[in-house]
């Protein structure tokens, strides 16, 4: 789902069941998460990464590399796999790994929602008032 820089060198290299979506709708893109097992989120070093806080907003665990804001956002074990090593074998390990574990989409949600625009507003406010006094 989306577009990328990557894109093109990604779908000259993929074997025919992998499907490139491009840009979705936002419900479409809701109904991606809530079908899926996992969302799996190699990215390095990416300072935020939405997807990973989508894909736990919608009860899903993730399998991401561990770099960047993921680091942050995701809780190892407990709403997802984090992967130290960015190669398609830790990947794959990382895969067969999800597999015999089991997630709470609860906690995926609780740990989305500490990231929500509500929760960034009240953030900021509190340091706001707290430079004021």
């Amino acid at each position: 789902v989306g577009r990328g820089s990557e894109e093109n060198r990604l779908r000259s290299g993929a074997p025919p069941l992998v499907e490139f979506l491009g840009e979705v709708s936002d419900d479409r893109l809701i109904a991606l998460y809530q079908g899926c097992q996992a969302v799996i989120f190699p990215s390095e070093d990416e300072d935020f990464g939405i997807v990973p806080v989508e894909a736990m907003a919608a009860g899903k665990p993730v399998i991401a590399h561990n770099s960047g804001g993921v680091k942050e956002t995701m809780i190892d074990g407990k709403t997802g796999i984090l992967v130290d090593e960015l190669s398609a074998d830790a990947f794959a390990d990382a895969i067969k790994k999800f597999q015999g574990m089991s997630f709470d989409p609860a906690v995926c949600q609780r740990q989305a929602k500490k990231f929500s625009k509500d929760v960034f507003q009240r953030k900021i406010m509190e340091l706001v008032v707290r430079k004021d006094l």
